[in-house]
């Protein structure tokens, strides 16, 4: 029974960072020989805090800051069941700003798996930033 539990989960948590990835990896980008080349002055006068809609090269920008591997751990830290962190990945999330971290869970959390507990992963994403700066970064 327990196996099939981690089986369900496993399926929920990769469904969940496909829809998550999806619509952030699909984002044309006129240029792809520069990695963030695509982000110019109008992009970034429209942060996250200022706008409802979070601008897709804004996000992707922020996505291609943080590795696979510390992306997974971060997932499953915020909307999974993982309660541990490790210098690498609070590095990488410090590293991408606030600002970015809070863009990124605000996307996740607005999906349908998600959005019925909206500001429970708000203040968990918070939690991250926070403990990572406290603990690994300071």
């Amino acid at each position: 029974m327990a196996r099939s539990n981690n089986v369900s989960f496993a399926v929920l948590l990769f469904l969940g960072i496909m829809l998550i990835a999806s619509p952030i990896l699909a984002i044309e980008n006129e240029d792809e020989s520069t990695e963030a080349g695509y982000i110019d002055d109008e992009n970034l006068a429209a942060s996250p805090e200022s706008s409802t809609e979070v601008l897709p090269g804004f996000l992707k920008n922020c996505a291609n800051t943080i590795s696979k591997s510390s992306g997974d751990k971060v997932f499953n830290y915020i909307f999974g069941d993982e309660k541990s962190l490790d210098y690498d990945t609070c590095s990488e999330v410090t590293g991408s700003s606030k600002e970015c971290n809070d863009a990124l869970v605000k996307y996740a959390a607005e999906g349908p798996m998600f959005k019925a507990n909206y500001d429970f992963y708000l203040k968990r994403g918070d939690d991250l930033y926070n403990i990572c700066l406290a603990v690994f970064v300071d």
